[in-house]
């Protein structure tokens, strides 16, 4: 009798303990939204660490009347160097939505200016809903949304210029406990003249509850009067839990047909 007890309360402290790892996770890709959230009432701090560096028009005349003949020096190559610091907040405001602001800062070197600046980019706020989800937490669907307001400078690049809204849609499932897919894709209201459409993949796999690896791409719509083809983005991750609320992932990657060369970043998070 004493030893069904003992098994008991060791299989009910297992549980808890469990289901209490699960809820302190947070969300691993950076182009798509996973089924990771804080619970009701709990919060999740973290930041984004980032390096990245784009390629830059260099502006070599300028006609003085109309300010718009821009001539390219295609020898000199010059190069957008930009590092940003991103702190973020998540808050449970309902079992199945969360709401989040991000506050990102940069400085920023730029090769074709001769000039370094800094300063914040477009702060943003959103939030992202739970609309199904399976019993066993897979497959899931979340419409979210995001709004960012123009706090950057747009002229340094390093804002928008105008408030723009943000709609996607992520969808995702996990096969044999440990492979996670998710499709994601998205509208940005106010980028280029007609909006753009923005589509992302991922690949996660846990190799233990505390370490995964992942992989993903995004692909968006061209610029109008682009020359390039389809701008494409890629990413890779290694995700680490060393302690039940907190997570480190390193990030790295590149694109083609766009402006970035590569980026690396790091994301630290807290959950309580």
């Amino acid at each position: 009798m004493h030893m069904k007890r003992l098994g008991l309360v060791i299989t009910v402290a297992a549980t808890i303990a469990t289901s209490g790892w699960a809820q302190s996770e947070s969300m691993r890709p950076l182009y798509s939204r996973e089924n990771r959230f804080p619970e009701k009432g709990k919060v999740e701090v973290g930041s984004y660490f980032g390096y990245a560096q784009y390629d830059e028009y260099f502006v070599s005349q300028v006609d003085p009347k109309s300010y718009q003949g821009i001539y390219v020096d295609k020898n000199a190559n010059p190069k957008l160097k930009s590092t940003t610091v991103e702190p973020y907040a998540k808050y449970g405001l309902l079992e199945n939505l969360t709401v989040y602001s991000k506050v990102p800062f940069s400085f920023d070197k730029s090769d074709a200016k001769n000039k370094n600046y800094s300063g914040f980019n477009d702060i943003a706020v959103g939030a992202e809903l739970l609309a199904y989800e399976y019993t066993y937490k897979y497959p899931w669907v979340i419409p979210y949304v995001e709004v960012t307001f123009p706090s950057g400078d747009d002229k340094e690049h390093m804002g928008n210029g105008e408030v723009d809204g943000i709609f996607g849609v992520a969808v995702g499932t996990t096969t044999f406990d440990k492979y996670t897919w998710i499709l994601d894709g998205r509208y940005d209201a106010n980028i280029s003249d007609n909006g753009r459409f923005e589509g992302a993949a991922a690949f996660i796999w846990d190799l233990s509850t505390q370490f995964s690896v992942l992989a993903e791409a995004k692909v968006t719509e061209k610029e109008k009067g682009s020359t390039k083809d389809v701008p494409l983005y890629f990413n890779g991750g290694l995700c680490y839990r060393p302690l039940e609320a907190l997570s480190v992932n390193l990030y790295g990657g590149t694109s083609a047909n766009a402006e970035e060369n590569g980026h690396g970043m790091l994301k630290v998070v807290y959950s309580f």
